[in-house]
């Protein structure tokens, strides 16, 4: 009788054991998932000028994006990123978009079609801003509220460029869905567009240095 309860001792250690094994073994593996996921995001692909001077850079103006995508809002969506991120970096100045809607009225150009190097110059003499933001928005996908089961996706290019000679200081493309930013088991997943073209805008203008 003793060697039959001490066999059923050392088989329920053993169960228990194995139970707690897999458990542990579970959690090991879904951290190191979360770590592995958290560090996998993509970073913007960027070019810095090597004489670029963030500091030297009092004030900046944001261009409306060019839309390159069928969503109507995806412009003013993104061009209110840029400048509600650059205000709370706080490092320059950003000219108001009603400023910047005047000058383009005044000089008669098309949004669509861009500024050219002559237009960026007027424009920094004019309303005194050392560098203008530019860019497209290539992708934007998730802005239907009809369909909440598409996973949104934002693809933005943009370039900085000098208001005084026009040179490049700066240049960013980066593109983003909803579920880069899940870890495991659904957690960090982005679902409204709004929220991704928030985040997308800020990882790139940190690389603003």
């Amino acid at each position: 009788m003793k060697q039959y309860f001490a066999r059923r001792s050392v088989h329920l250690g053993a169960r228990r054991f194995m139970a707690c094994f897999r458990g542990y073994f579970f959690l090991c593996v879904c951290f190191t998932l979360f770590v592995i996921s958290g560090c996998s995001h993509s970073m913007p692909n960027t070019y810095v000028r090597k004489d670029y001077d963030a500091s030297s850079l009092r004030k900046v103006a944001v261009f409306p994006f060019h839309n390159r995508t069928n969503t109507c809002e995806a412009s003013k969506v993104v061009t209110s990123a840029f400048v509600a991120g650059l205000v709370e970096k706080g490092r320059s100045q950003v000219e108001s978009q009603g400023n910047i809607t005047g000058f383009l009225v005044s000089e008669r150009i098309i949004v669509r079609t861009g500024l050219d190097l002559d237009s960026i110059k007027c424009m920094g003499k004019r309303l005194g801003v050392d560098a203008v933001i530019l860019g497209e928005v290539e992708e934007f996908v998730g802005m239907d509220e009809k369909n909440r089961g598409v996973v949104p996706v934002v693809s933005i290019n943009s370039r900085m460029v000098d208001g005084r000679t026009g040179r490049i200081l700066w240049m960013a493309q980066h593109k983003k869905t909803g579920d880069d930013y899940v870890k495991i088991l659904n957690f960090g997943k982005v679902r409204s567009v709004g929220e991704l073209t928030k985040k997308v805008v800020g990882e790139m203008i940190r690389t603003m240095q």
